[in-house]
């Protein structure tokens, strides 16, 4: 009678274990909205270093868009540079922008995983966990759409 009992409660805590880690592992729209405030963030500022090259190039006499393009095409290799005629100005100027689009790019990843570990949470690793399964799974997807238009206003 005390196998049955000792058998019993086995049972009743393995489930009640599994459905733990059923409950843990589940994504709950609280874990996807944070998700989404943190993903509209760092889209938001991604977009304000496009606006601030964007800035540069125009405030630069001698550069045009198509100009700075080819230059970054080169990725400040020197035989590309020379192929492409780039005068030093030119290449300086590459140097500067290349220099503060890394700084910021930098500074984004940082904020974006101090955030996923921090604002999203358990250590970031619900950020790893919606990341991944929002690439193969098409409900989680559907309802992150659906939470990432209301964080944005659409």
């Amino acid at each position: 009678m005390k196998g049955i009992k000792v058998l019993f409660l086995t049972a009743v805590m393995s489930v009640l274990a599994g459905s733990m880690v059923l409950a843990q592992d589940e994504i709950t729209d609280g874990d996807l909205r944070k998700f989404a405030v943190l993903s509209q963030s760092i889209e938001y500022m991604k977009k304000d270093i496009s606006i601030e090259l964007n800035k540069m190039i125009k405030a630069q006499e001698g550069m045009t868009g198509k100009r700075y393009k080819e230059l970054a095409a080169t990725k400040g290799d020197e035989g590309k540079l020379a192929a492409i005629e780039a005068k030093d100005f030119e290449k300086q100027f590459l140097a500067l922008v290349t220099k503060l689009k890394d700084e910021r790019t930098a500074s984004i990843r940082k904020v974006n995983s101090d955030l996923a570990t921090k604002m999203v949470g358990n250590k970031g690793k619900i950020y790893k966990k919606i990341k991944a399964d929002l690439k193969t799974d098409e409900a989680l997807s559907a309802r992150y759409q659906d939470i990432l238009a209301q964080v944005s206003g659409k």
